[in-house]
């Protein structure tokens, strides 16, 4: 498995909103945070499956309410959460989260979830693999979790054992 990602305040000094629209597909947005975050995560799909894994077709469908390619036999997974747009790419079905880590009730969210969680770090692994999961679909076999950039945590999930993973930044992929 290979992550790919961008921090949107970087790839936002270089391109536009114009730049972006050829990636909305046609949707509406109540947003600007919302538009920026879909139409980067679909750039970044695109053109790390064009250029990265030489996929010549990279239409995507949503099947079963997630996203896939239709045509070629990559998997991928799409996550974002404040600066940071990620992507994961694989060759059998998989999930992706990344969330940044706030202050939370560890009291609270240890009742809720029925788990102890001492710091921020452990509640994030727990949710970012359980977000995952659901992106997955079914039930994982494998997981992999880690702090990013220092104050986000990214877990990656897949429905086979034993991934290797490479996570990689992607800013100035392009398509051309």
């Amino acid at each position: 498995m290979e992550i790919y990602y961008i921090n949107t305040t970087e790839f936002l000094k270089t391109h536009d909103t114009d730049f972006l629209r050829q990636y909305a597909g046609g949707k509406e947005f109540k947003s600007l945070k919302r538009f920026t975050q879909y139409t980067i995560g679909r750039y970044l799909v695109k053109s790390v499956a064009k250029k990265i894994y030489n996929i010549p077709n990279t239409e995507i469908i949503i099947k079963n309410d997630k996203p896939k390619f239709k045509f070629g036999g990559l998997h991928f997974s799409i996550s974002h959460s404040e600066d940071y747009v990620a992507a994961a790419f694989s060759s059998v079905e998989c999930g992706l989260d990344i969330e940044i880590m706030k202050p939370r009730n560890f009291e609270a969210l240890s009742e809720r979830y029925n788990k102890e969680f001492q710091t921020e770090e452990e509640f994030y692994e727990f949710w970012t693999k359980y977000e995952a999961e659901i992106k997955l679909q079914q039930r994982m076999k494998w997981s992999f979790s880690q702090v990013f950039q220092e104050e986000y945590m990214l877990a990656a999930v897949s429905s086979v054992e034993n991934e290797e993973v490479k996570i990689l930044q992607a800013f100035g992929v392009s398509q051309d």
